[in-house]
């Protein structure tokens, strides 16, 4: 990500100043709004804050933002569309989240496709992060500012727990709105069914859903486990999230205010790696004391299944691009 953020600065530098004058009063305040779909509790939100107090920081009060979270500026695909649009400056999003517009990127989404937290972070901290933010991104006038850690996401519903693949046969449960994730869940014998994170609180209570899966952080901030006691370490996916921005509405902006905000992203950045790793003991420890049922899974017959899934993708996404992702072991 680093030597993205320096070529990206590099080209900024050659950008001439009358082409961002026209823009921006001298004395006038910048407000970037910057939406996500997550509860205020959770780490990302947190980080949101401390971006928005950062970026004041650096730029003297000249740029204000303002944090929309709990979906108040609508589902991740308005926010995306809304970037496009102009009506918010940033927005987070699963990085499959942005596969409608670049395919290729499903390969965040393929399941097991990372064996750790450092494997993934290798990858969207290196060359493929680099691919995406200065080549793919760039087709659709996106800039990625930050990777995130989004933890591992895990099976959780309100029947039974998981134990094998096996017990995962017949559930209905909810994935985000992108193919691959029911693509996953039909591997796994179960059914995945595409809905806003806003409706699966109450899609779980009134029974809608039979669960859903995701990471502690989502599990608890949105208080799902009241709902769906069962939770099953299936750890079948590991996407990261990534923070963008409309490409040239970054370039339109004064020199100082465009690397302030790449500066402040940065540490945004460090900051909710370690908010994440922070926060997972701390939602265990309050969901262990709610109740809620957790278990080991033989991962053997998912692993398998997810085979299939990789298969099917490959020609979507790129044999070669699946290979370098594994290079980073």
């Amino acid at each position: 990500m680093k030597k993205t953020i320096v070529f990206f600065l590099l080209v900024l530098m050659m950008i001439p100043m009358a082409f961002s004058a026209g823009n921006t009063e001298k004395n006038e305040k910048i407000i970037l709004k910057l939406g996500d779909t997550q509860a205020e509790e959770h780490p990302q939100s947190q980080s949101y804050y401390f971006f928005a107090k950062r970026l004041a920081e650096l730029t003297d009060g000249k740029v204000e933002v303002q944090v929309f979270v709990n979906s108040a500026l609508g589902n991740h695909r308005d926010m995306i569309e809304g970037i496009k649009m102009g009506t918010i400056q940033l927005t987070k999003c699963m990085a499959t989240d942005l596969s409608a517009y670049f395919p290729q990127i499903q390969v965040f989404g393929l399941p097991y496709m990372f064996a750790s937290r450092e494997h993934m972070l290798r990858v969207v901290d290196g060359e493929v992060g680099d691919y995406f933010s200065n080549e793919v991104f760039k087709k659709e006038d996106f800039i990625a500012l930050a990777w995130f850690d989004a933890g591992s996401r895990s099976i959780y519903n309100s029947k039974r727990p998981i134990n094998s693949v096996k017990d995962a046969k017949g559930l209905l449960l909810r994935v985000p709105e992108n193919n691959i994730y029911m693509s996953s869940m039909a591997a796994f014998g179960a059914t995945g069914t595409p809905m806003p994170m806003g409706d699966i609180y109450t899609s779980l209570q009134t029974g809608v859903i039979d669960g859903a899966e995701n990471a502690y952080a989502v599990y608890y901030g949105m208080k799902h486990f009241e709902a769906a006691k069962y939770f099953s370490y299936t750890e079948h996916i590991m996407t990261p999230d990534v923070i963008i921005m409309k490409r040239s509405y970054l370039e339109s902006l004064p020199a100082d205010i465009r690397e302030a905000i790449i500066q402040a992203a940065q540490e945004m950045e460090t900051e909710e790696r370690r908010l994440w790793i922070e926060s997972e003991q701390k939602f265990y420890d309050n969901l262990k004391a709610a109740g809620v049922l957790f278990n080991n899974v033989d991962k053997t017959g998912f692993m398998e299944a997810a085979k299939t899934v990789w298969i099917d993708y490959a020609k979507v996404i790129g044999q070669d691009l699946i290979d370098k992702v594994q290079s980073y072991k």
